[in-house]
C-alpha cells in the first residue's frame, strides 16, 4: 500500500465532483417533478448542494484514511493535508472558468436588463448540475446577471470540503468509535 499520485488524486477529484452533480441533475429532477413551486425547490437546492459538497468530502476523506494506515504502519511521517487545498482548487477553477464562460456566452440585455439566456445557460445547467436547482430558484427561463457570482461562491467551497474530510479521516474525527465510547484519560 502506497500513497497516490497527485495525478491520480486529481482525477479521481474529478470523477467526484461529476459523480456529484449526476447526482445532484437525478435528486434536482426527482424533486421538481412533485411540483415546481418554491417550497421543493428550496430543499432541491439543499439537497443537490450537500450531495455535490459531500462528495468532495469524500475525495478528501479516503485520502485521510489511506494516509492514517500508512501513518500508523510508519511508512509516512506526518499527514500532507495541505495538497487537498489544491486538488480542490484546481477542480473549483475549473468550474469557476466554466462560470464566467457562463458569463460571457449568455449574457443578452432585453426589456428586462440583462439576463442570463440562451442555449449555453441550459448546457451549463444540464452539465453543472449542484447548482441547477438554485438556477431554476432564481428563475425558470432565465437568470440575473450576477448569478454567476452565486455558482462561484458554491464551486468555490470545494477545496475547503475536501480539505475538512481528509482532516476528518486522517484524525479519525466522527468515527462510529469515537462518538459512541469516550477514551479515559
Amino acid at each position: 500500500m502506497q500513497r497516490k499520485s497527485f495525478l491520480r488524486l486529481l482525477l479521481e477529484t474529478f470523477g467526484y465532483a461529476a459523480g456529484g452533480n449526476a447526482m445532484a441533475l437525478v435528486v434536482t429532477f426527482s424533486l421538481l417533478s412533485f411540483g415546481a413551486d418554491s417550497a421543493l425547490k428550496v430543499i432541491a437546492v439543499f439537497c443537490s448542494l450537500s450531495l455535490y459538497l459531500m462528495m468532495m468530502f469524500n475525495a478528501g476523506y479516503k485520502d485521510g484514511e489511506l494516509d492514517k494506515k500508512l501513518f500508523n504502519r510508519k511508512t509516512i511521517e506526518k499527514q500532507q493535508g495541505g495538497k487537498w487545498f489544491i486538488l480542490g482548487g484546481i477542480v473549483a477553477g475549473f468550474f469557476v472558468v466554466m462560470c464566467l464562460l457562463l458569463l460571457v456566452l449568455s449574457v443578452n440585455n432585453g426589456e428586462d436588463g440583462a439576463v442570463l439566456t440562451g442555449s449555453y445557460f441550459n448546457f451549463f445547467r444540464i452539465i453543472f448540475a449542484a447548482i441547477m436547482a438554485l438556477s431554476l430558484l432564481l428563475g425558470e427561463m432565465t437568470n440575473p446577471v450576477w448569478s454567476p457570482f452565486i455558482f462561484m461562491g458554491i464551486f468555490a467551497l470545494a477545496p475547503f470540503t475536501c480539505r475538512l474530510g481528509y482532516w476528518v479521516a486522517f484524525h479519525e474525527k466522527w468515527t462510529l468509535d469515537s462518538i459512541m465510547y469516550v477514551k479515559k484519560k
